[in-house]
């Protein structure tokens, strides 16, 4: 494990933390009750990120 490992789960963190608010960031906040398309558009990306980098963090990848 190296220093990838705690960025992904810290992005694992954030990712669950903009489910919760239902606010998720891009160069502006995106509302999941505002714009549904490019809410969930954006959290998967970054759900993507979060885990890729927390694979690759721990030597999976």
């Amino acid at each position: 494990m190296n220093a990838w490992f705690y960025i992904g789960i810290g992005l694992i963190i954030w990712v669950l933390y903009d489910l919760y608010k239902g606010v998720t960031w891009t160069f502006r906040p995106i509302h999941r009750q505002h714009e549904p398309n490019a809410y969930w558009l954006v959290t998967l990306i970054w759900i993507t990120i979060a885990v890729t980098t927390l694979l690759a963090g721990s030597g999976w990848l």
